[in-house]
């Protein structure tokens, strides 16, 4: 069984990011090639990052379904912005994960108090629940080993 981590979150993301291709092809050039083979598993984001704690999972929200997870580590704002992002979140990436695409009626029914309905916006959800919520994956794929620091 998993232990609780210290918090869950829903991250958006946007189809506009990954020139709307479809999730399957996010997952596997990104979420499995690309982001575990960036320096801390850095995850560039335009606006705001992530208020959370080290430790926090984050499921990543694209496409009107959860797609993936990693477990954040920190949050790097940029002292001037690089191009159009403004900071990166780290992630471990030997914790990142891409499974069968999750609807909004698994998450209801998981976190039934916390989650209505996807949207833009980042999402608390209750740790507690996470157990049962990755009991309910399936398709399980990881990256294969990399030399990321």
């Amino acid at each position: 069984m998993t232990l609780k981590p210290p918090a869950v979150r829903v991250l958006p993301m946007s189809g506009e990011e990954f020139d709307g291709q479809p999730a399957e092809q996010v997952q596997s050039e990104f979420f499995l090639l690309d982001l575990p083979n960036r320096e801390s598993g850095r995850y560039y984001y335009r606006t705001s990052g992530l208020n959370a704690v080290p430790g926090t999972i984050v499921l990543f929200q694209y496409a009107s379904t959860i797609i993936a997870s990693a477990v954040f580590e920190s949050n790097e704002k940029f002292d001037q912005p690089d191009g159009d992002y403004h900071g990166a979140l780290l992630f471990d990436t030997k914790s990142i994960k891409v499974f069968d695409p999750i609807d909004a009626k698994t998450m209801r029914d998981v976190w039934a108090a916390d989650f209505s309905r996807f949207g833009h916006v980042k999402v608390n959800l209750d740790p507690e629940k996470y157990p049962d919520f990755e009991e309910r994956l399936s398709g399980i794929q990881t990256p294969p080993q990399t030399n990321a620091h």
